[in-house]
């Protein structure tokens, strides 16, 4: 079974902030974990190398007794059961998000995205990919998923969790992570495989298949579907979310510094901005 003990919801106060903290208290409950909402009263400007803060359509940073109350509005709308904290912090977002999360010992961080970043406008979201070794569950905005982020809650209709995999040993920990949510909530699992353009000696797609469905176990075997796709990673694994109706991608996370990005194309960082649901980022072991 997988452990998360205590989880980390760095929120901006924006439209976003209740779904955010909905899913992060869904998490909590389902694994009997802690939440530590945080907030970052930041000096920065608006916008300024941030993805996340408060709502951009604001020209006046909230007080501090403003962003409290908002804060325990918040927290108020967790069920009872869930222990729960608020962490207000001044600084830069990325490194407060990283200390608060070593303070409350987080093993998952629940964040929102706000579209697109460029090398100049770096997200704290895409910073925590970069540098960050705890998972990361992100969700983004209500114009690019549409549904309530309830892709765990128990209900009759099973949900769809999607697993990107390589095949190799850095995709283990996600899939080890999607097979507990199955075994947890009614979920049904999707494995895919998008084989390097260009790779040589790719083996066919049944025999791919086969590998995959011998890294599921035996008890889930009957709630597992197996996909190999062509192109593009990103776009491949973004298409299969949309075409399964996804409540979920989880995928192995490997640290890739700017240089490395700049010859080869990071698909972490594009599908958090094209995926149509949340993706739930799980570092490799040792990675």
């Amino acid at each position: 079974m997988v452990a998360i003990r205590s989880v980390l919801c760095p929120i901006d106060l924006s439209a976003t902030s209740e779904r955010q903290v909905d899913l992060a208290g869904e998490v909590c409950r389902l694994f009997g974990a802690r939440l530590a909402l945080h907030h970052n009263l930041s000096t920065l400007p608006v916008g300024a190398a941030v993805g996340w803060m408060w709502a951009g359509g604001h020209t006046q940073a909230p007080s501090e007794e403003e962003v409290e109350q908002r804060v325990g509005a918040l927290l108020a709308r967790l069920p009872e059961e869930i222990e729960r904290e608020a962490r207000i912090t001044h600084g830069l977002p990325s490194q407060t998000v990283m200390a608060v999360g070593d303070l409350v010992a987080a093993d998952l961080v629940v964040m929102a995205t706000h579209g697109e970043s460029n090398e100049e406008h770096t997200s704290v979201t895409e910073l925590l990919l970069e540098h960050s070794q705890r998972s990361l569950l992100v969700l983004h905005e209500r114009d690019v998923e549409s549904g309530a982020p309830g892709f765990l809650s128990a209900s009759p209709a099973p949900h769809v969790v999607l697993v990107p995999t390589d095949l190799a040993a850095g995709s283990r920990a996600a899939e080890e992570l999607a097979f507990d949510l199955v075994g947890r909530v009614p979920s049904e699992l999707h494995l895919l495989h998008v084989p390097e353009k260009g790779r040589r000696g790719e083996p066919a797609a049944d025999e791919l298949e086969r590998e995959m469905r011998a890294r599921v176990p035996e008890a889930l075997a009957e709630r597992v579907s197996f996909d190999v796709a062509v192109g593009e990673p990103a776009a491949a694994i973004a298409r299969a979310a949309e075409q399964l109706g996804a409540g979920c991608i989880v995928m192995g996370e490997h640290s890739k510094s700017l240089l490395r990005r700049w010859f080869s194309r990071d698909v972490s960082r594009e599908l958090l901005h094209r995926a149509p649901c949340p993706v739930w980022y799980v570092p490799a072991v040792g990675g």
